[in-house]
């Protein structure tokens, strides 16, 4: 399984995606949240990477994308019928609406912040940052 799929989908498309994979589980907040975060690296670019493609592919930096995520193959089948999916799966219709409204402006962002991470999990990155904000499950860091 290659991320040739995932590069062919829109940039709403691999965003909702990501959310999907990342914070399906979460409130309508806690999505938006996990959302301005890949934002603000968009905006930021550098290592982070071009674009929201380039970001959300970078590698090692969403688990979810990760070969060896739990989650890695529901997101590849999704990628292959993202129409398909979306109608029928409402959690994925909601990051989808997110996506499209981050992208466009049309949802602000809630977290000014880099780096999240779930509360459970820890993380060698997270002892460096600052942590500026908790919404749902996930700790977010500058």
């Amino acid at each position: 399984m290659g991320m040739t799929r995932f590069k062919e989908l829109t940039d709403v498309q691999l965003l909702a995606v990501c959310l999907y994979g990342e914070a399906r589980g979460e409130s309508r907040n806690g999505k938006i949240a996990v959302a301005s975060v890949i934002k603000e690296r968009v905006e930021k670019g550098g290592w982070y990477g071009d674009g929201y493609h380039g970001v959300i592919l970078h590698p090692k930096q969403f688990s979810c994308l990760n070969t060896g995520d739990p989650n890695f193959p529901k997101l590849f089948d999704i990628a292959g019928d993202f129409n398909g999916y979306i109608r029928k799966d409402r959690v994925l219709y909601e990051c989808f609406e997110i996506a499209r409204g981050i992208i466009h402006s049309e949802i602000m962002p809630t977290v000014a912040a880099t780096h999240y991470k779930t509360i459970s999990c820890k993380a060698s990155w997270a002892d460096k940052m600052n942590k500026v904000a908790v919404c749902g499950n996930h700790e977010f860091y500058v």
